[in-house]
């Protein structure tokens, strides 16, 4: 059994529809020898003749009268793959599974996540918010997002901000009462969320 190229079965239909090589070549962008080496391989691969052609016509043989409705669906399949993977690179669909701290979850992540969901309706989001971490072994996950550095090296992680900074702030009746600290160490001794 020979192999038979798309591209030929695609050259031969587009030759049937716009009447001779030259002009099928032109709409492929391909030259006018090409299209007609391409019918001849299909052609030597069917072990039969596609076309009838003379100096100055060319028409579908009986073989290729009955050979040209299934080039159309060979084709016509080829197309709709085309489209259906077009179509899944656009659209995700199917559950995504997250977890995020409480804090951001509740402050930063489900607006973000409901606009998310509306661009993408075929997406199943389920949200797991929890300050405790994670066990992607034994918990169905797709992504976490956590503060702080990785406990686990065999993880994959990537920064979602860079040069995060933190910001202290305190109530100047607290800072008269306590002081102010000077170094990271001195929170330490201090009443503070952290």
């Amino acid at each position: 059994m020979k192999m038979i190229r798309l591209d030929d079965v695609q050259i031969f239909v587009h030759t049937v529809d716009y009447g001779s090589f030259s002009e099928a070549a032109r709409q492929l962008n391909i030259a006018p020898v090409h299209a007609s080496a391409s019918v001849q391989r299909l052609e030597k691969a069917l072990d039969t003749r596609l076309f009838t052609r003379s100096t100055r016509s060319m028409q579908l043989s009986e073989a290729g009268e009955r050979y040209l409705p299934h080039a159309r669906v060979m084709i016509g399949a080829l197309e709709q793959g085309e489209q259906a993977l077009a179509n899944g690179r656009v659209a995700l669909s199917g559950p995504l599974r997250l977890s995020a701290p409480s804090d951001f979850g509740r402050n930063l992540l489900l607006p973000w996540l409901d606009e998310f969901q509306h661009l993408h309706p075929g997406l199943s989001l389920h949200v797991k918010m929890s300050d405790r971490a994670a066990d992607l072994i034994r918990q169905p996950l797709d992504a976490v997002v956590r503060y702080g550095t990785l406990p686990d090296s065999s993880l994959l992680a990537m920064k979602l901000v860079e040069n995060n900074r933190r910001a202290l702030c305190a109530a100047p009746s607290y800072i008269e009462r306590h002081g102010a600290p000077t170094k990271v160490d001195d929170l330490r001794r201090h009443n503070c969320l952290r």
